[in-house]
């Protein structure tokens, strides 16, 4: 027997010597279980008989097996054993499985579409049964396949399925016969004259019989033949009535009450071919198959020219497995028992991957692993070098260590620059033309952009990117960008851009938006100022950055009660200052978040003043407004929207008083506080003391200065006080500087030095900090301990030797418990302080 994996037919075992007599007097019945032996296999194979012998002179019957095959068994040619010591009980009907299936094949008729599996191939064919024999033949049904191949067999023992109705092949001229059901079941000749897809009944058909006339019908659903004038004529007639009808076969008419029964389902039936059918056409196929296996393997020979990776020559019948390694058949088939002999898994000889399936691939140059693949460079992008497949990428030297051709194979599907990446190389197979990316190259680098002239359309110049452009034109890159991704105006630096090959020109500007108008008013008065037709324009009025958002928030109430010292509103709003609409907002400390207030300040540069100036009041603002935690405590807001009386405005203001006894002398300070008891304010001078007095028993002026302190001026090097400044914007205009914040940033400890120097408020104790980095660094010898060479710094070490400075400084550190670095020792210079 052929091999039943292989879907073959069976032929005479070469095992006919060796049957027992045990099996010679064993009775065959219907019901009998039996065991075959397969031949081209080696293996036996358990069934049952379930069809009889259909001639007295034949001793062949029909087994059906357990895995479902279906095939007939010679009783004296072909070698079989009972499957137990006892006969099974016999039956005397046909198994339930084989009553179904002679149901299905009575049903056919001449003319019938199916569709009969192959198992070697592995699909279906699809044919026309052209004759049934009335006789109790072997093989009664005649079929001719599409393809024009004719075959005899039994349909009883081959698996089939019934096409279904398609009239796709049909066009406007196509010759049809159409089934009329209510007129005696006849089929009469038609042509199609209009086929309309999106109608219910697409075809329309014109009958050769004029009484019949023309009519729309969807055969899609409507059985009918396909005709033309040579099978018309040469297997049909046409009777009286147009009525067209085989003459060879009266039977190819479908049966009306079965058409029923299947819901008009109907089947596309073909006019038979009186043609004779040739015996030895299973044979003819047979040969016809192997030519073309023998021609394909010619093509394969001359196309591929892939290397075997076992026997490293040019592989005969190339076999690619599913980790993309291409062999030869016979050597991974050799490969593959040698595994099944030592019980290992099935696994590729080079990479060691399981592979599934021991047969693998065959040649195709459109399969992913007969493709060839092209390695780029990661920097440039170019190709450097290309490979037949990824097969033969990994078996190339010149690639260096181990290339697992299945990882080539994913990089080249993939569609992201990060994933094409491997071992070193960007990879795609060739002749992709997806543009791969270089290192830190976005999507639109690299590309040439043109620079046009908005009125005339002309182009100017072409760059090859935008930062050529910006070179080339001084043209910001960000705004150029804009441009291009038609974001905005149309034009930046006075000229239009877009990439090259497009040909769309300018557009309309956009509506502008943020047109509110704002109204500036006087913090301290309330009265109006000014009006601006937007914030913009009063962003430029006042010389601000156009990103600025500091008029915004004090429009919008978020944070801010100035901007450029003066309060801002929507224009038509009726907001004022907070201290003249009776709120005011007290800043308030917690060590936990719901816990007793440690402390209540004024204002934020009160409690800036309190914690010893260690940021910025506006970082004190910010974290009250979230409620969060800073410095150890947990800041917010208290509101209190009553208004305040004319003694408690005073609070916060600065002062000077004259003192009793001396009227020269004049003592500086703060209003801290109001005692609505007494009636007295709480003064606290600049010298540290604290005084209650009545405002209208003293003599005092009030001062403009907001509560500046003296600020001095301190040498980085020599830590000497240069200068002495009442304010900081006195030491600001003293060195002609048009912004104080970088002296203000060095007294509050947030920058090193300003303009050179170093800044402190008067009374404060801080110096400039030290510098830091360089410290002297010695050499050694790692045999003798001596030192060799002794370095200002790292870096010098590091330029002198020719290594990396992190080498000596982690073993200067000691760190990663590094000893040596570029073969030497090294140590930090120790500085004896005690030497003067």
């Amino acid at each position: 027997m052929m091999s039943r994996k292989a879907g073959g037919s069976r032929t005479m075992s070469s095992h006919t010597g060796r049957m027992n007599s045990s099996r010679q007097s064993f009775a065959l019945n219907l019901g009998t279980r039996v065991t075959v032996y397969w031949s081209d296999d080696d293996e036996w194979y358990k069934g049952t008989v379930v069809s009889e012998l259909l001639h007295h002179n034949d001793d062949r019957v029909l087994i059906e097996y357990d895995d479902g095959y279906t095939d007939w068994m010679s009783v004296t040619a072909d070698q079989w054993r009972a499957a137990s010591s006892k006969p099974d009980i016999p039956i005397q009907h046909d198994t339930v499985f084989f009553a179904l299936k002679r149901e299905k094949v009575a049903k056919l008729n001449v003319g019938s579409r199916i569709s009969i599996w192959w198992p070697q191939e592995k699909q279906y064919y699809t044919g026309t049964l052209t004759k049934i024999d009335d006789d109790s033949n072997n093989k009664p049904h005649h079929v001719r396949y599409d393809d024009g191949e004719e075959e005899r067999m039994n349909l009883l023992h081959h698996q089939f399925k019934r096409g279904e109705a398609k009239a796709e092949h049909l066009h406007v001229g196509s010759r049809v016969s159409v089934y009329k059901e209510p007129q005696d079941q006849h089929y009469f000749c038609a042509t199609i004259t209009k086929i309309k897809p999106y109608k219910a009944r697409p075809h329309r058909v014109k009958f050769d019989d004029k009484s019949k006339g023309k009519e729309w019908l969807n055969l899609n659903i409507h059985p009918f033949l396909d005709i033309d004038d040579k099978s018309m004529h040469g297997s049909t007639t046409t009777t009286d009535t147009g009525t067209a009808r085989p003459v060879s076969d009266p039977c190819s008419k479908p049966n009306a009450r079965n058409l029923k029964k299947r819901k008009r389902e109907f089947l596309v039936l073909q006019p038979p071919n009186n043609s004779a059918i040739n015996t030895s056409t299973r044979e003819q196929k047979k040969a016809k198959d192997k030519e073309q296996e023998e021609e394909a393997a010619q093509t394969t020979k001359k196309v591929c020219k892939e290397i075997c990776a076992i026997c490293n020559s040019r592989a005969k019948h190339p076999r690619s497995m599913s980790c993309h390694h291409i062999f030869c058949k016979r050597c991974i088939k050799n490969h593959s028992k040698q595994q099944q002999r030592t019980d290992e898994e099935a696994s590729c000889p080079l990479c060691k991957i399981a592979i599934l399936g021991s047969k693998g691939v065959k040649y195709d140059p459109s399969y992913v692993s007969f493709k060839a693949v092209e390695a780029l460079k990661r920097t440039t992008a170019e190709v450097a070098h290309t490979f037949s497949s990824a097969s033969a990428a990994s078996l190339q030297s010149s690639m260096g260590g181990l290339v697992l051709p299945s990882c080539i194979v994913k990089a080249c599907q993939s569609k992201q620059r990060d994933s094409r990446q491997y071992h070193g190389f960007y990879w795609r197979f060739q002749g992709c033309k997806d543009r791969i990316l270089r290192v830190g190259e976005s999507n639109k680098d690299g590309i040439a952009i043109e620079q046009v002239d908005p009125e005339t359309g002309k182009i100017i110049e072409t760059f090859s990117s935008t930062r050529k452009a910006f070179e080339m034109t001084n043209v910001s890159r960000c705004v150029i960008k804009r441009v291009l991704e038609r974001r905005g105006k149309a034009t930046t630096g006075g000229f239009f851009w877009r990439f090259q090959g497009e040909t769309h020109g300018p557009w309309p500007d956009p509506e502008p938006t943020n047109l509110n108008p704002v109204e500036q008013l006087d913090f301290e008065t309330g009265d109006f100022l000014n009006s601006f037709e937007s914030i913009a324009e009063a962003k430029r009025a006042f010389g601000m950055r156009p990103n600025s958002g500091c008029i915004r928030d004090v429009c919008v109430g978020k944070g801010r009660a100035t901007a450029q010292g003066y309060f801002w509103r929507w224009k038509g709003s009726q907001a004022l200052p907070n201290h003249m609409m009776g709120v005011q907002k007290i800043v308030q400390i917690r060590k936990t978040k719901t816990g007793k207030v440690v402390k209540e300040f004024r204002t934020s540069r009160d409690a800036q003043a309190y914690f010893g100036h260690p940021c910025c009041w506006s970082t004190l603002c910010r974290y009250c407004r979230e409620k969060g935690y800073y410095n150890k405590y947990y800041w917010q807001y208290r509101v209190l929207k009553e208004p305040k009386s004319a003694e408690e405005e005073m609070v916060g203001k600065r002062l000077r008083v004259q003192q009793p006894g001396n009227r020269d002398e004049w003592l500086e300070g703060k209003v801290e506080d109001f005692h609505s008891e007494t009636g007295k304010h709480e003064i606290l001078f600049d010298n540290g003391t604290m005084e209650q007095h009545k405002l209208e028993d003293i003599r005092y002026e009030w001062k403009n200065d907001q509560g500046q302190k003296p600020v001095e001026q301190l040498d980085l090097k020599t830590e000497k006080i240069l200068a002495t400044f009442n304010s900081i914007s006195d030491a600001a205009a003293s060195l002609s500087l048009s912004n104080s914040g970088g002296i203000s940033r060095v007294c509050m400890g947030q920058c090193r030095s300003s303009s050179g120097f170093f800044w402190r408020y008067k009374g404060s104790d801080a110096l400039p900090p030290k510098p830091k980095g360089k410290r002297k660094v010695e050499q050694l010898c790692l045999a003798t301990g001596q030192v060799v060479a002794a370095f200002d710094s790292i870096t010098a070490a590091g330029k002198a030797i020719g290594i990396t400075t992190p080498g000596i400084s982690y073993c200067c550190n000691g760190r990663n418990s590094s000893k040596s670095a570029g073969g030497f020792g090294w140590r930090f210079v120790t500085v004896d302080k005690s030497t003067p």
